[in-house]
């Protein structure tokens, strides 16, 4: 299966037993050094935001000491602290907002874009979640002395630079596509993916150890105030890195532990980006396993204790998803 046409039923929401919400998507779950065992191993994905470690990785030059750099990896919910630590990056780096071809939009949050629109506030491109990679890769490009007004370009020296390192790191046939923010990103099998994030987990290189302290220690830069992924690093104890991405894409990884193997989680619902679908998905997940490490573990009891929450007071939750055998 290459796409989500066939995707099989994770959940459903029931009524006195009749069905009236069937969520259907891809979960996965792996463990260190193990190949991927799931069906849907070889589907095809659009990686959006989830690609955005290797971007950062590729592009270089972040500090772990200072919180704004954080903004790199991060798929931002327009709070003012996020619009700050990006005023702080452009000073930094010296990139231009006007530099930008991320759309001009309104933040992820729903609070705040409500109150600029009646406000009469207008959307910007630093309120796109990804500006802060856009102005990553800019300052790169102003550094190298490269032209920025085509930083953005699949044949710019930039893109070239992640490219390749995508590529070593899937070790499989890409395709490259624009994401809706402008930029390329990679589409791979479901297996590649996991097993990039599984070996960022393992990586104890410069980049990647900085990017992960950034990553842990300011979450809610990195997503936002009620924003699933930015919970799971908060709740992880240091041991969990998550990333959500658009269309309903969400990764975990559990990061190393002495006496335990690390894991990886993968869930990508096709109704789209939904907070509470995407919780209860990997809840499905976890709570169908019996061979999870101490992280995942805590994670399922966390994401246990969100149920009532996401589940519909007049509905109830049905368990669809069988793991592979």
């Amino acid at each position: 299966m290459n796409d989500l046409i066939h995707a099989k039923p994770i959940f459903a929401f029931t009524r006195r037993d009749i069905t009236e919400v069937v969520v259907h998507g891809i979960v996965a779950l792996k463990h260190q050094g193990q190949p991927l065992v799931a069906e849907d191993a070889s589907s095809v994905i659009v990686t959006r935001s989830l690609l955005k470690p290797w971007q950062a990785m590729a592009t270089g030059g972040y500090d772990r000491t200072k919180s704004f750099w954080s903004m790199c990896i991060a798929s931002h919910s327009g709070l003012t602290t996020h619009l700050e630590s990006l005023k702080e990056l452009i000073r930094e780096t010296h990139a231009s907002e006007s530099d930008l071809v991320c759309p001009r939009t309104f933040p992820l949050d729903a609070g705040v874009s409500a109150t600029m629109r009646q406000s009469g506030v207008p959307a910007s491109r630093l309120h796109h979640p990804c500006a802060g990679k856009h102005l990553l890769m800019l300052a790169a490009a102003r550094k190298e002395n490269t032209a920025v007004e085509n930083y953005w370009h699949e044949d710019h020296p930039v893109q070239k630079r992640i490219q390749a390192l995508v590529g070593r790191e899937a070790s499989e046939k890409l395709t490259w596509v624009t994401d809706s923010c402008g930029l390329p990103v990679a589409a791979m099998p479901v297996r590649a993916l996991m097993n990039m994030y599984e070996r960022f987990a393992l990586d104890s290189s410069e980049a990647a150890s900085d990017l992960k302290a950034l990553w842990l220690e300011y979450p809610r830069l990195v997503g936002g105030a009620r924003r699933l992924d930015s919970d799971i690093v908060e709740i992880g104890s240091r041991h969990l890195i998550a990333k959500e991405g658009a269309d309903g894409l969400l990764a975990v990884q559990t990061l190393p532990i002495p006496g335990e193997m690390i894991s990886g989680c993968f869930v990508k619902i096709s109704s789209g980006y939904n907070t509470a679908h995407l919780g209860i998905a990997l809840w499905c997940l976890l709570s169908s396993r019996n061979d999870l490490n101490a992280p995942l573990v805590a994670l399922r009891d966390y994401l246990r204790s969100r149920l009532e929450e996401w589940v519909p007071k007049d509905q109830k939750l049905q368990i669809l998803y069988r793991p592979p055998t």
